[in-house]
């Protein structure tokens, strides 16, 4: 799978040439041309939450927000999964059904 991220600057906060290098330097990632600002690649959960903590841990306290994109490698329609997850129903079942 291939994620993008998109990035936020507002006034407040640092400059993108110092989020460049903190991104470079803490999460090994460098800025791509076209829609997106950073993508990276992944197999498994885990991968992915690695990467992700450490794209978090690169931005946090840097007043830049940033928004994560997920793609499939191959097209097609992948059901979205509910987050959170949904309550299992404990309702009692009415005799009538």
């Amino acid at each position: 799978m291939r994620s993008y991220v998109d990035l936020y600057f507002t006034p407040e906060s640092i400059s993108p040439l110092e989020i460049s290098r903190r991104l470079q330097q803490i999460a090994g990632m460098s800025f791509i041309i076209g829609p997106h600002d950073l993508v990276f690649d992944w197999e498994h959960e885990q991968d992915f939450q690695a990467r992700l903590a450490k794209v978090h841990d690169a931005l946090k306290g840097t007043g830049v927000l940033y928004r994560i994109e997920t793609a499939v490698d191959e097209p097609g329609h992948i059901e979205p999964l509910p987050w959170p997850p949904p309550m299992p129903r404990r309702d009692p079942v009415h005799p009538g059904f």
